[in-house]
């Protein structure tokens, strides 16, 4: 069937797909009766079509996230009807046709993320019906109109990423609509409107990266629905208001990198729904209150580093059960280090440094599983004593004796414990799949507890120095088995053992005796993608590595689902199973052991057969079942932990994973594109990325974290689609 004799279609819509090509203004000009037409994220290029122009009962015309060129037609000002414009998210170029201030009827106006220029025509204040406007992710110039006052029907204005000067006009606080403001990343100046939120309906404010100054405006939460408020990296001064410590309904206050100074208004601690507080790098001063009111649980990061803050820490820190980043350095805070802190199971990162603590670091078992970094430098602390009294100094010959006695025991143990190593050793079958130069001896004198590099569902992962200077690692299975008499097991093994992929981790032999199995494998030096993604060092990959460690990573798992003859399905496909060698080079590991563990030994965190809690796809809780496209759902996640840097669950809420905190974002966003969804969920770690490309990277891992497994690629088709990108003008995002 031909789409153009279709002539009575009312209703297109074809978003989300691979469409491409050019769209036909003849096959256009068919479409008499059309009202909608959507073709959003899909790969159409070429010039918009003037045509759409001519059709006179179109009402919502969606050609955002496709790759269209060119400028915007002029004839686009002939709309009649048209109530929904969106461009954005393509690569147009030139300036804002002043003519369409001559569609009466328009209500959202979308042309963020494009290559536009010139200065904002003060036409466009004709558009007095006018609720949403976006021009973010331009390169406009300029100030805002003073005829825009006249949109007074405006609830969103995105201006952020371009190239605006001058103040903030006084108006903007007078438009009686107004929800939405984000104005980051330009060169304003002077002072935000003194009316600023007096309108009772202000919900979102961000102006980071601007040169404004002077104090906030103290009615900006004056109808209690500001949810963000983003005022890092300009030069506003003064105390904050007290009224934003009243303002019940915010979740994020990031206004770092300022020079606000005074006490900080109390009510912050208590506010119900807080979820992140960073007032870092300010001249804060005064102490912080005693109590911090047990209802603020929401809380994730608290940051009050590089202030001029006093007093001792407080206890009730403890309550934040939520806590996840908590950065105190660089102030005056004097005192102990509350013990209780160390009860917060969510703590990832704790920094204290550059205080006047004393006392003794407490000595605490930290009850957080999550803690990758802590930074205690820089106080007056000592080491926990406790236990230790004074006594009379013994004779240095009581000493000398005593030392003796314990060496030629240790000795003797040790000769003892070497023996029966030995004739342990004995009794274990070595398997290799290919030449390896050491033996059953050498591998099982490397069991040691110091020789411990990992612990997982899998079992507990050793690495091995061999004698002639190889570095193996060497798994010992956490399961209850027949050791070599289960010959299921021996079977899987060998068919495992003749994988040969550059992106796969090498299977050299096994190892086992009566009751034990040991896997040995080539030895990984840079760890695990998991632990570099989520660890200190997660910075350092930037976009072309986590790239391109997306990639072979890919090529790893599509080789196990396509050119392994069984198929072989991995069953526990995660970022901590992807291991990176001294390039940075990924390896797929722990393929096809999963299924090994059900008689026992997973982990807390990991389903016996079904994968790791936040990778496993949906369609196991009623089915039971793993195929190629659980693995690939599990994959999706680690494309998104790869985008955003963020752990699958624990830094979501009770019950929410990535995948659905990605959706709960897209929700809250003024503008439905996957660019400004990528924009909000990015690792912010990351600098200098191309937007085009980590949008099509972030399109795969949700094509591959869809609900229905039916929809998901198979990743064959994964790889292909990293292979060859969509054609497109690389946008380099430098936040």
């Amino acid at each position: 069937m031909e789409v153009s004799n279709l002539t009575s279609l009312k209703y297109v819509n074809l978003s989300w797909n691979v469409f491409g090509g050019t769209i036909s203004g003849e096959v256009v000009l068919k479409f008499t009766n059309l009202e909608v037409f959507d073709v959003y994220n899909n790969n159409f290029s070429g010039n918009l079509p003037a045509e759409f122009a001519q059709l006179k009962e179109l009402k919502f015309l969606m050609l955002a996230g496709n790759y269209f060129s060119g400028e915007i037609p002029e004839i686009y000002s002939e709309f009649q009807s048209l109530t929904h414009l969106a461009l954005h998210g393509n690569s147009l170029t030139g300036k804002i046709p002043a003519g369409l201030a001559k569609i009466p009827s328009l209500l959202e106006l979308y042309l963020g993320i494009n290559n536009l220029t010139g200065r904002l025509p003060p036409e466009l204040s004709g558009l007095t019906s006018l609720m949403s406007f976006d021009v973010s992710i331009n390169n406009i110039i300029g100030q805002i109109p003073e005829t825009f006052s006249q949109l007074k029907n405006l609830t969103l204005l995105n201006l952020f990423k371009n190239k605006f000067q001058g103040p903030v006009p006084g108006f903007i606080g007078d438009l009686p609509n107004l929800e939405v403001l984000q104005i980051w990343n330009n060169n304003f100046t002077l002072t935000l409107p003194e009316n600023l939120g007096w309108n009772g309906r202000l919900m979102q404010l961000d102006v980071t990266g601007n040169r404004l100054t002077g104090p906030v405006p103290k009615n900006l939460c004056k109808g209690q629905k500001l949810k963000t408020l983003i005022l890092m990296d300009n030069y506003f001064y003064g105390p904050l208001p007290e009224e934003i410590g009243k303002c019940k309904s915010l979740t994020r206050i990031r206004i770092n990198k300022n020079f606000f100074n005074g006490s900080i208004p109390i009510g912050l601690f208590g506010l119900p729904s807080l979820e992140m507080l960073e007032l870092d790098h300010n001249y804060f001063t005064g102490e912080l209150p005693d109590e911090i009111n047990p209802i603020s649980t929401t809380l994730g990061s608290l940051a009050l580093s590089n202030n001029l803050i006093t007093g001792r820490i407080p206890s009730s820190i403890g309550n934040l059960t939520n806590l996840e980043i908590l950065s105190f350095d660089a102030n005056r805070f004097t005192g102990k280090i509350p013990v209780e802190i160390f009860n917060l199971e969510k703590l990832s990162q704790l920094d204290f440094s550059g205080n006047c603590l004393t006392g003794e670091i407490p000595g605490f078992t930290v009850r957080s599983s999550h803690l990758t970094f802590i930074d205690l430098s820089r106080n007056n602390l000592s080491v926990s004593s406790r236990g230790t009294c004074k006594r009379h100094v013994p004779n240095i010959f009581v000493i000398i004796i005593i030392l003796v006695s314990v060496l030629l025991l240790v000795l003797s143990i040790w000769v003892v414990y070497r023996r029966k190593q030995v004739e342990k050793s004995k009794t274990w079958k070595l398997t290799s799949f290919q030449k390896l130069d050491f033996g059953a001896e050498d591998v099982v004198e490397c069991l040691k507890a110091e020789n411990v590099i990992g612990k997982g569902g899998a079992g507990i992962v050793y690495r091995g120095s061999m004698r002639n200077g190889t570095d193996i690692a060497i798994k010992r299975l956490a399961r209850r088995a027949n050791g070599c008499n289960d010959h299921g097991f021996t079977a899987e093994i060998q068919t495992l053992g003749r994988i040969r992929h550059r992106n796969i981790v090498r299977l050299l032999g096994y190892l086992c005796n009566n009751d034990t199995n040991l896997l040995l494998y080539e030895y990984m030096s840079h760890g695990s993608l998991g632990e570099m993604l989520h660890g200190p060092k997660g910075a350092r990959l930037q976009w072309e590595s986590r790239f391109r460690i997306a990639v072979e990573a890919a090529k790893g798992l599509c080789y196990l689902h396509h050119d392994c003859s069984p198929s072989i399905i991995h069953r526990d496909v995660k970022s901590n199973n992807i291991l990176l060698d001294s390039d940075n080079e990924a390896h797929v590991a722990d393929f096809g052991l999963a299924k090994f563990l059900r008689d026992g030994g997973a982990s807390e965190c990991m389903s016996s057969i079904a994968g790791s809690y936040g990778y496993i796809a949906p369609e196991y809780a009623y089915t039971l079942k793993i195929d190629q496209k659980s693995d690939v759902y599990s994959f999706g996640v680690v494309l998104l932990e790869l985008i955003t840097g963020r752990k699958p669950v624990g830094e979501f809420g009770e019950g929410v994973d990535i995948v659905r905190w990605v959706d709960k974002m897209k929700s809250e966003l003024s503008v439905s594109s996957d660019a400004a969804l990528v924009l909000a969920v990015v690792d912010s770690r990351l600098v200098g990325y191309p937007l085009a490309a980590v949008v099509n990277l972030f399109e795969i891992a949700m094509m591959c974290v869809e609900d229905d497994s039916s929809d998901r690629p198979v990743m064959r088709q994964v790889v292909h689609m990293l292979d060859n990108p969509p054609m497109s003008t690389p946008s380099l995002v430098d936040l």
